[in-house]
């Protein structure tokens, strides 16, 4: 398994698009598929994002809504999770390399 490591700036709006592409066994949209997704940054934080599906039922945005300028410097964990008929799974467990911003 890799995992997948992204550099962000701390104080940008958090927003990530994310294809689903159906399998054997699995679902053939994610429609009636419930998603949720956080952030944990260094200092354990939780950031709850939004979960908007798309009306193909392919893809999703997971937008974190609030600020991200308070967020700590250094790497943070992201993953989603998905429940499908009471089966739950999880995505790959992604890393954000949480920067500062350079202009004020």
């Amino acid at each position: 398994m890799s995992t997948t490591s992204v550099t962000f700036k701390r104080g940008t709006t958090f927003a990530g698009t994310c294809t689903y592409t159906p399998d054997a066994g699995g679902p053939s949209t994610i429609t009636n598929v419930t998603i949720t997704s956080d952030i944990i940054t260094t200092d354990g934080s939780v950031y709850p994002c939004t979960i908007i599906k798309a009306q193909d039922g392919l893809s999703f945005v997971a937008r974190y809504n609030g600020s991200s300028a308070a967020w700590s410097l250094g790497t943070a964990r992201w993953d989603i999770k998905f429940i499908n008929a009471g089966s739950v799974f999880y995505s790959e467990t992604m890393r954000l390399n949480i920067i500062d911003q350079v202009t004020e």
